[in-house]
């Protein structure tokens, strides 16, 4: 089955149960569960009444409408209940007998899309009689009509905590008594967090409810529903379908920016969908504005105004903040700070991250809810507020897609023909990507590639064999101190070690400390290279090639493969674009053949380097 109308977000009543079934495409785990639970449900049964605990967007309404979709198709299951579905927040409920009154109204609804007209209009004509009028009134004529149909009925109830919160206590306890009855209502009902009477044993509805945790969508699911949405939109889903299968490292970002909740991998998905970038960021500028009620609502849960100004400290800075920084930022003292980010954390809301410090630092889960955030609530600067779209481009978008986007924009339409701050924000994370790629290029160099620890056996004596090992273990000092030099910035000294190295040992037969003289070299050129002085860099992996091209063995000629690459990208710095792709022809005409990985990977980043290059 194909769907023609993208993922709903909110009302999933507006489309018909076929496409709502086809669309279902998580939470099957659950669904099962609760199905089997009323499948093998007798009166003499434990605990048949469930309750869905989730923060918004994790599909409890979805399953509760699947639920009476799947009570009305099944027909063991049909033949026994009727499913009475409400509003998600019955605000009239004040006294038990309007909560009746509702399901008899639902009673109605049911009974005149089951194309049973005469049931809806015997309860339409007696709904606002004296009948109904009382509790018990109203519970035995939604009874009444049931024992007629010789059905029971299953309450599928949405925010149950709202009615239990507005209904007296002592209509909780008759609300128990009738739910207990043998022939009384079953009710499959939903919640934001767990009931506090759940635990409170002078409550009536202790320990009454099985509790089923909806937790958010692991990165398998993820993209389990991603595949089905994309499937179940046919040719519009083609795109997703290739971006999936060839870019499988996008679904981590796209898990990271919904934060496993099913509602916000809806409105993604609608986004990646777009091929065409100006009608994405159109589509990025409406969905902000759809989910508006949603993220609001999300953060308007707490009330306090600890709480809001937490919220808003972590969001507005959306880089992970330690409790240090945000008790700086909020003016909230620590000891008061950690309460409230265990709850925040308890909720889901926020999550603890590792940060380049020794302290844990704390960000918003969904990441989008942070997108949205800071485009409502960013401050007046407009670089600033743009800068959180940049890192939202950059995430979502692969860098061949900004490419592929850039071109065709440069072809038709125009990047300048696009609002001004996606057009500005554009420009931006293209130009963030390339720089990226480049730091990738000359991240390399800076790589030590050689093992520390080398074992080798060149003589049956054991004398000789000690005098390898401590001859080895003084090269591998003098390249460890070249090394601290070099990471501390000490370019000279550096060269000095690696010169005093490769004096000494260069002049060996033996291949571990040739090895040793090979690596010295490089990382001679490398510290030139820190140095500024790119000529004697430049000469230095040309003695790495010079000595030792023609060596057989593979540990000598990695360090020549890797000579030549570095080589190119000091050509390519210093502005010889030419030589900078000879040299990386000539790793390639070298070592394309080659079977050992670390000479295959040398000709991988020449072609890689190679390309950028061109």
């Amino acid at each position: 089955m194909t769907i023609t109308t993208s993922p709903a977000l909110y009302n999933q009543s507006s489309r018909s149960d076929d496409d709502f079934v086809a669309s279902f495409v998580a939470r099957h785990d659950v669904l099962e569960v609760l199905l089997r639970r009323l499948r093998s449900h007798t009166s003499e049964g434990g605990q048949i009444h469930q309750l869905l605990i989730g923060q918004r967007g994790m599909g409890k309404t979805s399953l509760l409408r699947r639920l009476a979709i799947a009570i009305n198709r099944e027909t063991d299951l049909g033949d026994q209940y009727v499913p009475l579905t409400f509003r998600e927040e019955q605000y009239n409920v004040l006294r038990l007998r309007d909560f009746w009154r509702n399901c008899g109204e639902a009673l109605a609804e049911w009974a005149e899309v089951s194309d049973r007209c005469e049931i809806a209009d015997r309860i339409d004509a007696s709904i606002l009689t004296e009948a109904w009028d009382t509790e018990e009134g109203a519970f035995e004529q939604l009874q009444a009509e049931l024992t007629k149909l010789d059905r029971r009925a299953v309450l599928l109830v949405d925010n149950i905590d709202l009615i239990l919160d507005a209904l007296p206590t002592n209509d909780h306890w008759t609300l128990r008594k009738r739910l207990q009855d043998d022939q009384g209502p079953i009710m499959f009902c939903a919640a934001t967090q767990v009931l506090e009477q759940s635990s409170d044993r002078e409550a009536a509805f202790y320990e009454f409810f099985h509790p089923h945790h909806l937790e958010p969508l692991d990165t398998t699911e993820t993209k389990a529903c991603m595949r089905s949405l994309a499937s179940l939109r046919g040719q519009a889903g083609k795109h997703v379908q290739e971006v999936l299968d060839n870019e499988p490292e996008r679904l981590e970002t796209l898990h990271t920016l919904t934060g496993g909740n099913p509602r916000v991998l809806a409105l993604i998905y609608r986004l990646l969908e777009s091929e065409e970038t100006k009608a994405a960021m159109a589509d990025l500028d409406a969905l902000l504005d759809q989910v508006t009620p949603y993220f609001k609502a999300r953060i308007e849960e707490y009330q306090t105004p600890q709480q809001r100004s937490v919220i808003d400290a972590i969001a507005l800075n959306w880089d992970p903040m330690t409790t240090r920084q945000l008790a700086a930022v909020t003016s909230i003292a620590a000891t008061t700070l950690s309460p409230l980010l265990i709850k925040l954390r308890k909720d889901g809301l926020i999550e603890s991250v590792e940060t380049s410090g020794s302290y844990a630092g704390h960000q918003l889960t969904e990441r989008f809810l942070n997108i949205w955030y800071l485009m409502r609530h960013g401050t007046r600067r407009t670089k600033q507020k743009m800068r959180w779209l940049v890192r939202f481009l950059t995430t979502f978008y692969s860098s061949r897609d900004l490419t592929r986007i850039a071109r065709r924009a440069r072809s038709f339409e125009g990047i300048e023909g696009w609002h001004t701050e996606y057009a500005f924000a554009f420009k931006e994370a293209l130009a963030s990507q390339h720089q990226q790629a480049e730091d990738r290029i000359r991240s390399t160099r800076l790589v030590e590639p050689a093992s520390e620890v080398v074992n080798v056996d060149l003589s049956n004596d054991e004398s000789d064999r000690r005098a390898d090992d401590q001859e080895i273990e003084d090269a591998q000092k003098l390249r460890a101190k070249a090394r601290d030099h070099l990471q501390s910035r000490e370019y000279d000294q550096c060269v000095n070690k690696l010169n005093a190295l490769i004096s000494k040992f260069s002049n060996s037969a033996k291949p571990a400390l040739l090895e040793q003289v090979a690596w010295a070299l490089v990382n001679k050129g490398v510290a030139l290279g820190e140095a500024g002085d790119t000529a004697a860099e430049i000469a230095a992996y040309d003695d790495v090639e010079a000595r030792f091209a023609d060596a057989q063995e593979p540990e000598l000629l990695e360090p020549v493969a890797w000579a030549l690459v570095t080589k190119g990208v000091a050509l390519g710095e210093a502005g010889d674009t030419t030589a900078e792709i000879a040299a990386y022809n000539d790793v390639v005409a070298r070592f394309a053949n080659a079977q050992e990985p670390a000479l295959r990977e040398q000709v991988a980043r020449a072609l890689v380097n190679k390309g950028v290059a061109l």
